[in-house]
């Protein structure tokens, strides 16, 4: 049997303000893997829309159709569409509608969505 299947995936996120760009790492925080660096996000700066580069153990990705007013965005790997994002507007916390097609590492992606979150619409990390 093999436990590190078995054991949920968890995630750590930080900041790292050293660059002129600010990056954003996602780790794993899962028991004998800890610390290990899953994704780098960088934020790329542009006048209209934002721009980021998203590498990842799992691919690189990027967002198509980012709109910051209604929120919602396609997220983007290797030219192929693994899920689609809404942010709802009325409701009294954070709520996402986020679809992920069946191949992608969901618990990842949702992850992903959440540091996206804090770059794009919070701006407090």
């Amino acid at each position: 049997m093999d436990l590190h299947a078995l054991t949920p995936l968890m995630f750590n996120f930080n900041k790292n303000y050293s660059r002129l760009h600010p990056t954003y790492n996602i780790l794993s925080a899962r028991f004998g893997d800890a610390d290990r660096q899953l994704a780098v996000v960088k934020e790329k700066l542009t006048l209209i829309h934002p721009k980021f580069k998203i590498n990842s153990v799992y691919g690189h990705y990027s967002l198509e159709g980012l709109d910051i007013f209604a929120h919602s965005f396609t997220l983007v790997k290797t030219g192929r569409t693994v899920a689609i994002v809404s942010k709802k507007f009325f409701s009294l916390s954070d709520t996402y509608g986020v679809e992920i097609i069946d191949d992608e590492n969901q618990a990842f992606i949702l992850a992903l969505v959440i540091v996206l979150d804090q770059i794009l619409y919070d701006k407090v990390y």
